[in-house]
């Protein structure tokens, strides 16, 4: 809002990778002691959790979560336990296939002020990229 006039002005987002407040786990299970199935679960990181709600809430960002190489029902699933953890800060989400894809698609997205993401990744984000240390 400018001057008391609705304005078309884009909120600035930062995109948060799932791994940097999540850990998984694979553990094989069998059926009937033959069939292989694969469990996957993911543990939440609540301090981390908590400083991204309390930095959305300090700054005027949108905070997305953002995976790579994970379906939207997961994703979806992991959004549903950061619900039930009761401090989700995130209002969008998004699955990529790889980073690469995501890579590719930030020149064409003006509303994106950084990508926070492991430190192993962020020489591909070019100045998109965020440390947790700049939270």
């Amino acid at each position: 809002m400018r001057n008391g006039d609705l304005s078309n002005e884009l909120t600035k987002r930062v995109l948060v990778s799932t791994d940097v407040f999540i850990s998984s786990s694979v553990e094989i299970k069998k059926i009937l002691g033959i069939i292989p199935k694969t469990e996957v679960t993911y543990l939440l990181d609540r301090p981390v959790l908590s400083r991204l709600y309390l930095f959305a809430d300090r700054t005027a960002y949108t905070l997305e979560l953002v995976a790579f190489e994970m379906s939207e029902e997961d994703l979806e699933k992991i959004v549903e336990d950061i619900d039930s953890a009761g401090t989700n800060p995130f209002r969008y989400s998004s699955a990529y296939p790889s980073v690469a894809h995501l890579v590719a698609d930030l020149p064409y997205r003006p509303e994106v002020a950084g990508v926070l993401d492991i430190p192993t990744r962020l020489l591909r984000y070019g100045h998109w990229g965020m440390d947790q240390l700049q939270l």
